[in-house]
């Protein structure tokens, strides 16, 4: 999980993504899918109904349906919303670290992230890792709420190569835009 975080500040790297919302009241949960790629802190994030873009600093989320895009500078809890890397960074120091017996696969290692203080809203973090190519295949995040958000990775790239423009929202793209600018 290092070498992943490590090679994302350097390169790119670049995943389909299934994220799955469930809570008390609809244990099913919401389905959404799209693309993903992550450089450093920078992202963008794909899917039908929006695209957000983040450059280090600054975050435009822009939905289709309305022609519309919010500018913010977000914090790290709000980019943990976003940005599933920023999870694993932000909570690597702050949670025990164990491999888990939870979940078998004979494919994939189970870490699972326990935060040391008891009163922060998340429960806990399952991690799968590819055993055999060391490639991040899904993150569990459960809240104390009972709240579950499961990403599901597939296509994964690491490596790549892109430029930091990719990361930052270009308006000259969006006729007649909205901008809401929340900074």
């Amino acid at each position: 999980m290092t070498d992943l975080l490590t090679s994302a500040r350097t390169s790119a790297i670049r995943t389909n993504f299934k994220l799955i919302a469930s809570d008390k009241s609809n244990p099913q949960g919401m389905v959404s899918s799209g693309t993903f790629t992550l450089k450093g802190t920078k992202f963008v994030l794909e899917m039908s109904e929006m695209k957000a873009w983040f450059d280090g600093k600054t975050q435009w989320a822009y939905v289709s349906q309305n022609n519309e895009v919010s500018v913010t500078e977000p914090s790290e809890k709000e980019l943990a919303e976003t940005n599933p890397m920023a999870i694993l960074s932000g909570f690597k120091s702050k949670c025990v670290i164990k491999f888990s017996g939870k979940t078998k696969s004979t494919q994939n290692y189970c870490i699972e992230m326990t935060p040391k203080v008891k009163n922060k809203d998340i429960l806990n973090i399952e991690v799968q890792v590819n055993k055999a190519n060391g490639n991040l295949f899904s993150i569990k995040l459960t809240n104390r709420n009972g709240t579950t958000s499961h990403l599901i990775l597939s296509n994964f790239q690491k490596g790549i190569s892109v430029s930091d423009n990719i990361f930052v929202f270009n308006p000259a793209r969006y006729k007649g835009i909205v901008v809401n600018d929340l900074r």
